[in-house]
């Protein structure tokens, strides 16, 4: 495949060669040391491939031959270039934009934030950029382990968080503490271990040595399932020990405390009929606007529709338009009737619940009870539940290796 490859790029020509004496015009190719390929008889006539140089090569031969070679076919890239030698510009901007999409491919263009509720994509990005993380910079200038941590060190409610380069891509994905953890992966040897307080229901290994069995309590940080195997001879002496990463479904019965209030009193807006929209385009972060809208009433809503260029999923350009709209409106003064308000509440403990739900969290008892108290509602208790409250933590060297070594020693102490 390389030497076609090869050919391909220096050139070779398809001949076919009429005359008396071919069988000498091949010993003679042989004895110039010109090298020809592909030899097959066609007819009266013989046809075989060489490549240009040696072509130039065949004069004196095909003069003591008297033999006549005719050209049937060229390939390869010089006649491919001799082609399109017309199109040079066209060759020339290709060129240009795969260097240009190589430079690109070496920053970042889109930062994505997934996942959470309390907090927002805008605050999210707002964070990022005050510890100049924003769309535009080179991607080894970013740390993503040192973005997990500034995260869970900043907000004290975010349990988890991931942080990831994908293409033109920065991906962060963050879950509250008082949302479950989304299933982990590990590929290092790992524990698996209580993310919180609970009691084992239910647990079924696959690898790794179990050290609870259903109905056992379980503080937070406590292994469930060793990822240390441990080999033991018929007097139960340690013969070898190794790591691995463990596996098990598990599920414990735990709990989330529930807290969400509002005031009774509350702004209502109400739209007027006058709205004002206009266009942008960004290149490289910086915003043209066509018309920009804003500032044109006291208050006023935007809503943007924004469309980011991209190749694939995940190589996106530092190009995008779109538009702004402005809507005026005005604030009225209301109240809500008790009704209202735990309608309300009972809303927004329902879309909860149906985040439990879809990470795989089975309610066993709703406990939550909404009053109204000092003109607020208040939905507040607990709500026993049963799911997969576990996470991985790494097996250390030590927690092995020292312990195997002593046992082959002979140490007893």
């Amino acid at each position: 495949m390389l030497i076609k490859l090869i050919n391909w790029f220096k050139g070779y020509l398809c001949v076919r060669l009429r005359g008396t004496s071919p069988e000498r015009f091949i010993n003679l190719c042989c004895n110039k040391q010109i090298y020809i390929w592909n030899l097959s008889r066609i007819d009266e006539d013989y046809q075989f491939l060489i490549s240009i140089k040696n072509y130039k090569k065949l004069k004196p031969i095909v003069r003591k031959t008297h033999m006549i070679p005719k050209i049937t076919r060229k390939v390869g890239f010089p006649f491919y270039l001799q082609r399109y030698k017309k199109r040079k510009g066209f060759f020339a901007g290709v060129l240009i934009c795969i260097i240009l999409v190589y430079i690109m491919s070496l920053f970042i263009w889109d930062i994505s934030i997934l996942g959470g509720s309390k907090y927002t994509p805008e605050a999210m990005l707002k964070f990022l950029d005050d510890h100049d993380i924003r769309t535009g910079i080179q991607k080894k200038k970013i740390n993503c382990q040192e973005i997990e941590e500034e995260i869970r060190l900043t907000y004290k409610d975010i349990g988890w968080v991931s942080a990831e380069i994908k293409g033109t891509r920065l991906i962060i994905k963050i879950t509250e503490t008082n949302m479950p953890t989304p299933a982990q992966e590990a590929r290092d040897p790992s524990h698996i271990v209580a993310s919180k307080d609970g009691i084992v229901k239910e647990i079924i290994t696959r690898s790794g040595m179990p050290m609870v069995k259903p109905g056992d309590i379980v503080k937070k940080g406590d292994i469930l399932v060793s990822g240390i195997i441990t080999i033991k001879s018929d007097f139960d002496e340690i013969l070898n020990m190794y790591p691995v990463v463990a596996d098990a479904d598990i599920r414990c019965k735990t709990f989330y405390n529930y807290h969400e209030e509002f005031p009774m009193e509350y702004l209502e807006k109400r739209f007027t009929n006058h709205e004002k929209k206009g266009y942008y385009v960004e290149f490289f972060g910086r915003k043209l606007f066509l018309y920009n809208p804003s500032n044109s009433y006291d208050k006023y809503d935007i809503i943007v529709n924004e469309k980011k260029l991209h190749i694939t999923n995940t190589f996106y350009l530092p190009f995008r338009y779109g538009s702004i709209t402005t809507r005026e409106y005005v604030d009225i003064k209301k109240t809500y009737t008790e009704e209202e308000a735990i309608s309300i509440a009972k809303d927004r403990l329902k879309r909860y619940l149906d985040r439990l739900f879809s990470n795989d969290v089975l309610i066993i008892e709703n406990n939550v009870k909404i009053t109204i108290e000092n003109h607020h509602c208040i939905a507040k208790g607990k709500l026993i539940v049963e799911e997969p409250s576990w996470q991985y933590q790494l097996v250390q060297d030590n927690e092995w290796r020292i312990e195997q070594t002593d046992e082959l020693s002979g140490d007893n102490h």
